[in-house]
């Protein structure tokens, strides 16, 4: 009686799609036994030796995150519609404080958070300025569906807030805006621009990328962070080491491979893993790897639940877009489709990358696993993502039933009319 109970007061308040639903639970339940497994280092570091300290900061973190995700779900998604131009705004501002010295955050080297003095209220405005945009675009293809040839009224504004909000990002955090770009051509596709101007957009994409991997190698100075860019690089394709500017050609292509701790060390988690894996908590290059509990917690995961466990998270990003694509399909109006393809695609794409840099498919770019990875501002901002997806996804079955009742109501007041006139 207690279990129906349950059962029926989360069908009553937990609107929207239902297995999103239980993926976000399924997701944070991952991550706590993920961080609990992978944590051992950052808690050695701290002196305090004690996992279940930043178990319980992990689960509070959670908590917060699925409130907030049922907070924004109870949201009509037209607010987002309306204050699209305003969280861009803000979220330029936010970026711009990252060059303050008053309240920009250094960590690992770059700048990448922000801190309010005397509030102690810390986060990364990227992971903002991410959702705002997609917002902004989303908006933006949704007002000009008939007229997407018009480049000034769509493409243009688009592509200038993007270069903007990605600038700014890239001083700090090449990989994040990389993401940005990306997001922003798939959503121009789906958004239906003309193929024309997205050929443009390829070739010039191309060339900005060429151009930018040979500053990276000769030129790294010109960036903060240059000389990260280019070791990553470097690293990933050997090959590229004698264009490198500062590459010693004494100095072996083994030693280089080497030089990347982090994903050599990542490498032998997943081998070591296998198939079944070494059973919860018995990773032994959580002691190994700096960022075992968060950009490379996917290959803990592999090293205590195996292989097995791995294709079970990777399955679990994929029935997420699966549902997704199922509330665009029933989507009547072009911006909430648009937001749930843009919503979703980053976060899955997000997980896919970590997953290949975990495996060596793609060099580390410093990304973590949504909702899995130890808790911060990148787990509260996929909350707001799942809260939109599901908000949206509330308001198509709201109108639904509305419209099987009004179709219900009808065809018994046809029924009345006939009873009357027989």
């Amino acid at each position: 009686m207690m279990y129906s109970g349950i059962i029926e007061f989360f069908k009553s308040k937990f609107k929207g799609d239902k297995v999103i639903w239980r993926l976000l639970f399924i997701l944070s339940a991952i991550s706590l036994l993920a961080v609990y497994g992978s944590i051992s280092l950052i808690a050695i570091k701290g002196n305090e030796n004690n996992t279940t300290i930043f178990l319980l900061k992990q689960a509070f973190t959670l908590g917060v995150g699925i409130a907030i995700t049922y907070w924004v779900h109870n949201l009509d998604y037209s607010w987002f519609f309306k204050l699209s131009n305003i969280l861009i705004i803000l979220s330029a501002i936010f970026l711009m404080l990252t060059f303050s010295s008053t309240f920009a955050v250094e960590t690992n080297n770059a700048n990448r958070w922000i801190q309010f003095p005397g509030i102690g209220l810390r986060f990364q405005p990227s992971e903002f300025a991410k959702i705002a945009l997609l917002i902004f675009i989303a908006k933006v293809l949704s007002i000009h569906q008939k007229d997407l040839g018009n480049t000034k009224k769509v493409l243009y504004p688009i592509l200038i807030v993007t270069f903007v909000i990605s600038g700014m990002v890239l001083i700090s955090n090449f990989s994040t805006a990389f993401f940005i770009l990306f997001t922003t051509v798939v959503m121009l596709f789906f958004g239906r621009i003309p193929w024309k101007q997205m050929f443009a957009l390829a070739g010039v994409g191309t060339f900005v990328g060429i151009l930018m991997l040979g500053i990276i190698l000769k030129a790294p100075d010109l960036f903060p962070r240059g000389g990260t860019w280019q070791k990553r690089i470097v690293s990933f394709m050997p090959q590229l080491a004698s264009q490198a500017k500062g590459y010693d050609a004494s100095k072996e292509v083994s030693e280089i491979i080497v030089d990347n701790h982090q994903v050599t060390q990542a490498k032998i988690a997943i081998a070591e893993g296998g198939i079944l894996g070494k059973a919860p908590g018995n990773s032994s290059q959580k002691y190994k790897l700096s960022q075992a509990y968060c950009d490379f917690i996917y290959a803990i995961i592999i090293e205590d639940y195996g292989l097995i466990g791995g294709f079970i998270i990777m399955g679990l990003y994929l029935i997420l877009m699966y549902r997704a694509g199922r509330i665009v399909k029933k989507c009547e109006y072009t911006f909430p489709a648009l937001l749930v393809i843009g919503l979703t695609f980053s976060m899955v794409f997000q997980a896919f990358v970590h997953m290949g840099v975990a495996v060596n498919l793609l060099p580390a770019t410093g990304q973590t696993m949504p909702i899995i990875s130890l808790g911060g501002t990148s787990l509260l901002t996929s909350s707001i993502s799942f809260g939109i997806i599901l908000g949206i996804s509330r308001k198509i079955d709201a109108e639904e039933i509305n419209k099987t009742k009004e179709k219900s109501n009808k065809e018994t007041e046809d029924i009345h009319k006939t009873q009357e006139v027989a």
